[in-house]
């Protein structure tokens, strides 16, 4: 009697052990992830409110950054593990900071932005005029080695910030400003015309914005990678199928900005280019992000820093990410699949 109640004690704490072992639910990955306050970071916000960190099991703290010089300085010192950093700032930063670029985050939106009176429909209506421009901007790079290569003669002033760039045109001090989304969008509510589109002269996408992490981070985390990126194409389809929603995510994060000019800006199907004139979206190949880089060479980087940038670029948790997310019979954006 005694041995068969020891028997059933003995099965009562094993079926509970495995009953436990059932019910237990690992701890989330956690990781912390910087942005700045811009639109073109929504897709971080949109993925966090909507609860696709949190369905891929990862515990993400946002962390908001005033301008590039913090967020790159935090990436650097391991505040951060990882932030979405404008291509150029991350061209620029790569001999600086140890980092390994993973996906994409935001496409570029940046247009030739005129006063009402003044005609321009192609890049030759520009010779002879003033153009105003902001440091270290991907769709000014864009734009001037276009400009360049149809030898088009025209003079440039560099502004600081687009606000900068805007208020000149504004005033009459240039005749045109390259301008970026929200920059681009808000221009129309200022009685200004947007007249050429990057799209308009550069064939391929490029990124506004990629997905970075410290390369120490990325080396010992690539099954949190994997899920953060997945979180990320999931917002991006989420987006595409509920923009009321997602609006009210971005609106959340930079309040100060009108929300039709967000909606103009990363929702609005715009008809010229056939898209969204910033679009939120992960997409990373390589071979066009080479391609916008060597627009960077040699007026930001030399060639040694562009084969340095090359080989920070690591497609394979992105591609791991596409696969588990086709494994799980989800419907992936029409870019992923071309």
């Amino acid at each position: 009697m005694k041995k068969i109640l020891v028997v059933s004690i003995v099965a009562v704490i094993a079926i509970a052990a495995v009953a436990g072992f059932m019910l237990y639910k690992p701890p989330n990955a956690a990781l912390r992830i910087g942005y700045l306050p811009a639109a073109s970071y929504g897709l971080i916000w949109i993925a966090y409110e909507g609860g696709m960190f949190e369905n891929e099991g990862l515990e993400v703290t946002l962390v908001e950054y005033q301008n590039v010089g913090q967020l790159v300085t935090a990436l650097a010192s391991g505040a951060i593990d990882g932030a979405p950093l404008t291509s150029v700032a991350a061209a620029a930063f790569i001999r600086n900071v140890d980092m390994t670029i993973v996906a994409g985050n935001s496409f570029d939106g940046t247009a030739l932005v005129t006063k009402n009176d003044i005609n321009v429909t192609s890049l030759s209506d520009l010779d002879g005029m003033h153009i105003g421009t902001v440091a270290q901007v991907p769709g000014d790079f864009v734009f001037k080695r276009a400009i360049s290569e149809c030898s088009i003669n025209v003079t440039y002033t560099t502004y600081l910030t687009p606000a900068d760039a805007l208020t000149a045109l504004e005033n009459g001090t240039v005749d045109a400003s390259m301008l970026w989304e929200p920059y681009a969008s808000l221009s129309e509510f200022r009685n200004l015309k947007i007249a050429v589109w990057d799209g308009e002269i550069y064939a391929s996408d490029y990124p506004c914005c990629l997905q970075t992490f410290t390369s120490s981070f990325a080396k010992s985390n690539s099954g949190t990678i994997v899920k953060f990126i997945k979180a990320l194409i999931k917002a991006e389809a989420y987006t595409a199928s509920n923009p009321s929603e997602s609006l009210s995510y971005v609106r959340k994060y930079i309040p100060e900005v009108s929300i039709q000019i967000i909606y103009n800006s990363i929702f609005y199907q715009d008809p010229v280019l056939g898209r969204p004139r910033n679009p939120l979206s992960a997409y990373f190949n390589t071979t066009d992000l080479q391609a916008f880089y060597q627009l960077l060479v040699p007026s930001l980087l030399t060639q040694n820093d562009f084969a340095t940038l090359l080989s920070k670029l690591d497609p394979t948790n992105y591609y791991s990410a596409i696969n588990s997310l086709k494994s799980e019979g989800f419907t992936l954006p029409q870019r992923y699949l071309s």
